[in-house]
């Protein structure tokens, strides 16, 4: 049911999370919009999720981002101006955290038709609580970035279930 998210604008996202990338890394990322919404994300160490509440609408919608390791270092060195070799487990997962933040901005933009959509917190997923969000909730819309030697990907749900 995607009537809460009001028809998103699937280009107007794409490009927006491609103009995020860049702010966010320093690095040129298209992202694509993916008709497959059956295909499972692999689950990663840098899993996180976005509670969205579109105004007045009887269920949450969610964002999940799904970044590889590769990109979680090449983000964190770019925001926190240090080597990768200097970069600890919390400053990946705060990179990672930020992304989740303004790709999920990006996303409330452009949902067609939405005057009002309250943003939650993210937060990290452990491969259990990945499972469970992955298997209740529904993909409405999915992104990947295009990259030959990184694999992350953005996940619009609705609904959007956090526990069972």
């Amino acid at each position: 049911m995607t009537e809460d998210l009001a028809s998103p604008d699937f280009q107007a996202i794409a490009s927006g999370l491609a103009k995020a990338w860049s702010f966010l890394s320093g690095a040129e990322r298209s992202f694509i919009h993916t008709q497959d919404l059956e295909t499972t994300v692999p689950y990663s160490d840098y899993s996180y999720f976005m509670p969205l509440q579109v105004v007045g609408a009887p269920q949450q919608g969610g964002i999940g981002v799904v970044i590889d390791r590769a990109d979680a270092v090449a983000i964190a060195v770019h925001m926190f101006g240090l080597e990768p070799q200097e970069l600890g487990d919390a400053e990946l997962q705060d990179a990672c955290a930020e992304v989740c933040n303004i790709f999920s901005d990006s996303i409330a933009l452009h949902i067609g038709g939405v005057s009002d959509v309250q943003i939650g917190l993210p937060f990290h997923a452990a491969a259990p609580d990945y499972a469970q969000i992955s298997d209740s909730s529904e993909v409405i819309a999915l992104y990947q970035g295009v990259s030959p030697d990184a694999a992350s990907h953005v996940m619009v749900y609705n609904p959007f279930n956090r526990s069972n």
